[in-house]
């Protein structure tokens, strides 16, 4: 039984400890920790620490493991910096300290500038300890490192654009998530197919230690596709003009649908994504994602700010959205295999990024 439990044991316990380590995820559970470890409500600072992660979608071990500030060496300096910085917010000086205080009439007192001033030491340490924690975790995991050298690549790339142009590019290479998490994906070899490639960015994206790698994308923006071409000219790419639901898709080992299928009325969308998966080669895969229907307010602002964009756009439609379990059946019963993760972006938006890989020749067998 216990050699039934193991692997599974295993696996739990590898997602728990490497669950959202990206830099911004990782100082937000530094940050949130620390603060929680400082506040003084001793008893229950382990469970405020694992519902806040939860609630945020933290990584919980790291969580837990910033409150231990409050260990029995540091604590002492804990209370007392609390104290002072409480009794310079309240008086604008510091008052010397001694024990004392925490008894008799003072008692009061010193109570309630110990509680204000640790509020204010925590947010002070644990954002330090915050930024230090994500400049950590940028600099040292191996798919920042990948991700920093991608988004070089590609800002190389748009170098030559008009000034718009480049930094409309870097302004989208650093706010959307997309890119490191695609960072942190095999994306194969083979043919890129970017369905409503816009610039161009996730094709060059792809195209990162291989610039011989065939990248064929299309939008309906024409003048994002001039300057792809412009900006793609030294790569073996052919980026046209043409509408998603119209455009013959070459055999791919990769095909991306970014920020496109809410466009498309329901039927259109799904009938896409099974000629998706007709067109990958085995082992190839399809990398799409769409807005998360089931985050409540950040759903809600997700969907009103698509459609602002929509009538900016003069679309004539409103944003179509099916469920998670929709897009999930479409692809499994295209036979493919399927993996789906809920993120937020750095801008108030949410969304599901769907991973479909073909299976290879032999296990299809």
């Amino acid at each position: 039984m216990f050699r039934r439990l193991k692997a599974p044991i295993r696996k739990f316990a590898t997602t728990l400890l490497t669950e959202r380590l990206d830099p911004a995820a990782a100082g937000a559970a530094v940050f949130w920790g620390i603060f929680i470890g400082i506040v003084p409500i001793y008893g229950l600072q382990t469970l405020a620490a694992l519902g806040v992660a939860f609630l945020l979608r933290l990584n919980k071990p790291l969580t837990l493991a910033a409150t231990f500030i409050n260990n029995p060496l540091l604590q002492p300096l804990i209370v007392i910096s609390s104290v002072e910085l409480g009794d310079f917010l309240r008086h604008g000086s510091f008052v010397a300290w001694h024990l004392t205080a925490f008894s008799g009439a003072q008692l009061k007192e010193q109570l309630f500038s110990w509680v204000l001033g640790s509020l204010a030491l925590g947010l002070l340490v644990g954002g330090i300890l915050a930024i230090v924690t994500a400049a950590v975790v940028c600099w040292a995991a191996p798919s920042q490192r990948s991700l920093r050298e991608r988004i070089r690549f590609v800002n190389r790339a748009f170098a030559e654009s008009a000034q718009y142009d480049r930094g409309f590019v870097r302004w989208k290479m650093r706010l959307d998530r997309i890119f490191s998490l695609l960072a942190a994906e095999e994306l194969g070899s083979g043919t890129v197919v970017d369905l409503g490639c816009g610039y161009g960015m996730a094709l060059c994206f792809a195209a990162f230690r291989d610039s011989g790698r065939r990248l064929v994308g299309c939008d309906l923006n024409a003048h994002r596709i001039a300057v792809a071409r412009q900006a793609l000219h030294a790569l073996n790419a052919e980026p046209s003009v043409q509408d998603v639901r119209h455009f013959e898709l070459p055999p791919a080992g990769l095909i991306l649908i970014l920020d496109v299928l809410q466009y498309l009325p329901a039927e259109e969308q799904l009938a896409l994504l099974k000629r998706c998966c007709a067109a990958l080669e085995p082992g190839g895969r399809l990398i799409f994602r769409v807005h998360d229907r089931e985050r409540g307010l950040w759903s809600a602002l997700t969907v009103g700010l698509d459609r602002l964009l929509f009538s900016s756009e003069h679309v004539g439609a409103r944003p179509t959205i099916l469920s998670a379990p929709q897009y999930q059946n479409a692809l499994q019963e295209a036979g493919m295999q399927v993996e789906s993760r809920r993120f937020r972006n750095r801008l108030p938006l949410v969304h599901i990024l769907f991973l479909a890989r073909r299976p290879a020749a032999e296990s299809a067998l």
